[in-house]
């Protein structure tokens, strides 16, 4: 059976609320510690030689997820959720130093927590379900997918599509989308609006299928077929994933709802590639959600100039 996990919030939200309910939102933060002789093997060989040969280690700055932390923190959200992707070849050393980094923001308000694809990078990380070891709060227990009820009228449902793959490809098996169905139907029943938590997009930028050859999830159409009978229900989508942020919609038989991407939050600042990092704040109010997007300008993540995805990135 899928599990429901239940906060205790600071007060009771209503989505009606003159201020609605500030939901914070955190990707693909990277953290990076180089993997010992006896790990290289597989595919973090091939990992590795990418990340500290060919310079791809420098995408990702400390600066900016030191940073990450203090400027959430400092947004006083109701909530977080994180979509994954908090290591890159997920060893314990890289989780350990995730945990160090992150759990002072993850234990500041309820958090919602997803593994992503480098959280699964390899086939013992993913089986020995090695990000449960330190970060197992804040994913809740149980099999996916996983509920985690934000206030009487708001849920996030979680669907994990990771897994160890070389191709990095996703999946959803076909006991996971079953439940999925009936999860979101007790959802609609109950009156709660939902947030669809998945570390990969269904939707490309252009509002195409994301269908990358690699990278992307074998049987989406079938996930977005189920989440299609629930377009009155669901309020967004959120995902990682892709480190360029963008936003666009997913259609479903009752209108569409937005699916964001805040973009790599753990990104250098590399002003020459027109590259850095990004978080997002939500206000998710009875029938809307509105999105705040920072930026990280090399020493502190800063309200997104012109507003959210004004850059294009």
């Amino acid at each position: 059976m899928a599990s429901l996990n239940l906060y205790e919030l600071d007060r009771v939200f209503s989505l009606g609320d003159s201020k609605g309910m500030r939901i914070a939102h955190v990707t693909d933060i990277h953290v990076l510690v180089p993997p010992r002789l006896s790990q290289l093997f597989g595919k973090r060989l091939l990992g590795t030689l990418n990340l500290y040969v060919f310079g791809r280690k420098s995408h990702f700055s400390e600066a900016a997820q030191e940073a990450l932390v203090r400027d959430v923190m400092a947004c006083e959200p109701d909530a977080l959720i994180c979509t994954g992707d908090l290591t890159a070849q997920a060893t314990p050393e890289e989780f350990r130093a995730a945990f160090e980094l992150l759990q002072p923001l993850f234990q500041r308000q309820p958090t919602v927590l997803i593994p992503g694809n480098h959280d699964t990078y390899t086939l013992s990380a993913w089986k020995g379900l090695l990000i449960e070891k330190d970060f197992s709060s804040w994913l809740g227990t149980g099999d996916w997918p996983r509920t985690h009820i934000l206030s009487p009228d708001l849920s996030v449902v979680c669907v994990d599509v990771c897994r160890a793959h070389v191709l990095s490809t996703g999946r959803v098996d076909e006991a996971q989308l079953r439940e999925l169905d009936v999860v979101l139907r007790k959802e609609a029943e109950a009156g709660r609006k939902v947030i669809i938590a998945m570390h990969y997009p269904l939707r490309d930028r252009h509002g195409n299928p994301y269908g990358a050859k690699t990278h992307n999830i074998d049987n989406g159409p079938d996930i977005e077929n189920c989440l299609s009978a629930y377009g009155e229900t669901i309020i967004a989508m959120v995902h990682g994933h892709v480190h360029h942020g963008y936003q666009t919609m997913v259609p479903t038989q009752f209108g569409s709802f937005p699916s964001l991407n805040p973009g790599a939050s753990g990104y250098a600042h590399l002003p020459k590639l027109k590259r850095t990092g990004h978080f997002s704040v939500y206000t998710v109010e009875s029938d809307s959600i509105s999105v705040e997007r920072y930026a990280f300008d090399g020493t502190s993540f800063v309200p997104e100039d012109g507003g959210a995805y004004a850059t294009g990135r």
